[in-house]
This record gives structure tokens, sequence and C-alpha cells, in this order.
């Protein structure tokens, strides 16, 4: 006889689930952390935004605008896309499971890449959805192997662009040829969290792709080059019937008066923006050339962080992270993307990486 509890109720694909496990944020009993694990700005919002902020927690008593329309208001004019086809969330992971739970269920399945953001399985096995990986092709996302991957049951694709944890990007042409293939009843995300950090000419962020593909979703986050980790704001950009049906089923206030408030603020910070990416430009290509000079291997990225390989046969990878650890550095290890000789460098402010630099070399060359 089987014992009867609560847990018998639970869907069969939530047992599959590890938990997520984001980059650690700190250690134990330090203090002065160097914190390169998680791709955060490296810089803090200005002061004259920070004071507002402490402003608006007078307000705390009251409930939000449920329908953040400041904050929208102001990426459509920052973007120039149409308002009504924005939808806000509490971090971009919000609306990720939004968008599965309206457009995913039990029996049905998501298409996520071999190397890809490891939130994007999670979500789709709490709906129920069987998860199917497209392999990859040099650790870049593969649109021929996802295409290959599609059946009667696929529901959503997952692409994240650029792609986190390998900082490679699709360029434009290879998306609208790859969007042109998937069937209109399959909902495409395209997860464009690092898309600011883009230069590239080739490169589209996809919010005009919206007009072409009404099956194309995109979603932004204010927690990369706002520098708004801390408060929890993200946004996505679809055809107008998307955003209605995402809209019924997000939380009534799922975006506080802070984040609202602070993310329309940092939006028309185009100095911030500008130092950001030119900051970034700068420490990634430095970041790179001095890796590789110590016989560890970079790949080319696009976001705000160096993929880096290390190979077994030269170095152990858990005892240099050990040792940057005893040394206040904290970095990301990738085994949990099945990337067992990789680890993840964010780009930090520039005495963080020269320290960075400075350590990893010393340990490297004891």
């Amino acid at each position: 006889m089987i014992k009867k509890n609560i847990f018998n109720s639970l869907k069969p694909s939530i047992n599959e689930i590890a938990k997520y496990i984001p980059g650690e944020s700190s250690i134990v009993g330090r203090k002065s952390v160097i914190k390169l694990s998680s791709n955060e700005s490296p810089f803090k919002i200005p002061k004259k935004i920070f004071i507002k902020a402490n402003k608006l927690t007078e307000n705390s008593n009251l409930y939000p605008d449920g329908d953040s329309d400041l904050l929208k208001d102001s990426i459509a004019k920052k973007f120039k896309i149409k308002k009504k086809r924005i939808i806000c969330g509490n971090g971009s992971d919000d609306i990720l499971s939004i968008i599965t739970q309206a457009f995913s269920r039990e029996g049905g399945e998501v298409i996520c890449s071999e190397y890809g953001f490891i939130y994007y399985p999670i979500v789709a096995k709490v709906s129920g959805a069987k998860v199917v990986t497209a392999k990859s092709k040099d650790y870049s996302i593969s649109c021929k192997n996802i295409l290959a991957s599609i059946s009667k049951k696929t529901k959503i694709i997952f692409i994240a662009n650029p792609n986190n944890p390998t900082g490679t990007i699709i360029m434009k042409n290879e998306l609208v040829s790859f969007l042109k293939k998937v069937p209109q009843n399959i909902l495409v995300v395209v997860d464009g969290a690092y898309a600011e950090y883009v230069t590239d000419l080739r490169f589209s962020d996809g919010l005009n792709l919206t007009n072409q593909f009404p099956n194309l979703i995109i979603t932004r986050t204010f927690s990369k080059i706002f520098a708004l980790a801390g408060l929890r704001l993200g946004w996505a950009y679809s055809s107008e019937k998307i955003i209605e049906t995402l809209e019924k089923i997000r939380g009534p206030f799922n975006v506080n008066i802070v984040a609202q408030n602070i993310g329309s603020l940092m939006l028309k910070e185009d100095n911030f923006l500008k130092k950001s990416i030119r900051h970034n430009m700068v420490w990634k290509k430095k970041l790179s050339a001095f890796v590789n000079s110590l016989g560890l291997e970079t790949y080319e990225t696009y976001a705000n962080f160096v993929l880096i390989r290390i190979d077994k046969a030269k170095f152990k990878k858990k005892t240099l992270i050990k040792k940057l650890t005893e040394k206040d550095i904290i970095i990301r290890d990738l085994d949990n993307y099945d990337l067992p000789e990789f680890i993840r460098v964010s780009v930090g402010n520039s005495l963080e990486m020269k320290k960075f630099m400075k350590t990893i070399k010393s340990i490297i060359l004891k």
C-alpha cells in the first residue's frame, strides 16, 4: 500500500530539478572580497540617484504602481519601442518563469542550448515540460541543431544572445534566418541580458525583429550594465497579444516602487552607459591577453565576462579556485554547466582586475 502524502501530487518533472546556485556572494568572516562570479556591474549607480532611492522608501507603506507605467514609458522612449508591448518583472528571471507558465505545459517540450543559462531548464521543468538540449558547436549556440531538435511537442525555444556562460553571440543575419525556419506556433525567447555590451554592428538585440516575427519575445535586465542587480528588475518585449497574455498571470505588484523609479532614472544615464561599455571593452581584452600569457586559454566574448579553460594536464582547477578564494577573490566554477575544465571571470573595476591578475599570476607561476 502506497502511503499518501502531499508529494504524491508533485509534478514528476520537479524531481528532476537541481536548485539554481548563483555565483558565490561572500566568504564567511571576510569583509573586503572581490566578487567576479556573477557578471554584475563594477560600478555603483550615480550618487544623485542613490539619494532619490532613499527618499522613495518613505512611501514603502503603499503598494507600487501595478502596471509600472513610469518605467514602461522610460523603456519605450529609451529603446524607441511601443509601451503596450512591454512587460516588467522582478528581474528577467521572473519574466522567464511567467513565459513558461503561459506557453509551456506537461507533455510538451522546451528546447535549450547546451552550455546555455541553467535557469531555462529549471523553469521549463517547473511547467512540467521535457527539456530537450540542442548540442552546441565550439561552445557556441547552434541554430542548426536547435532546428533539428524541434518536434510536434515543442512549445518554447530559449536562446541567450550573448550567451551565458560562454560569451558567444548569434549575428543578426543568422538569427533572422533561424527565426524564419521556426514554426510560428513555437515561442522563441531571446534573452538579451548582456545585449548592451555588444558593439559589433552585425549584431541585433532583436527588439525590431518582433515586428517581423510575432512568436518572438526579447527579455532584458537592469542587473548587468545598469547596475541594479540588487533591486531585481527586468522587462520583455514582444507582440501585443503575447504581452497581454503574460500580463494576465504576472504577480499583481511584481516590481517594487524603488526598482521602478530607479530603473527609469538609470535609463537616462547615457554617460554611465558609455563609461560601462568602454571599461568593459578595455578590460576584457586586457584580461584575456594576460590570462592567455599564463598558459590558460580564453575565448572571444561579447559580454562582461571571460570564459577561461584550464588544461587539467597543466593546472588543477580546484586548487586554483581554492587559492583565489583564500586571497578573497571569488570566480565562477562551471562544473554545474557541464564545463569541468572551465571557469568564468566577470570584468570588475580596474583595481579588482589588477589584483586578480597579480594574484592568479602568483598562484600559477609559484
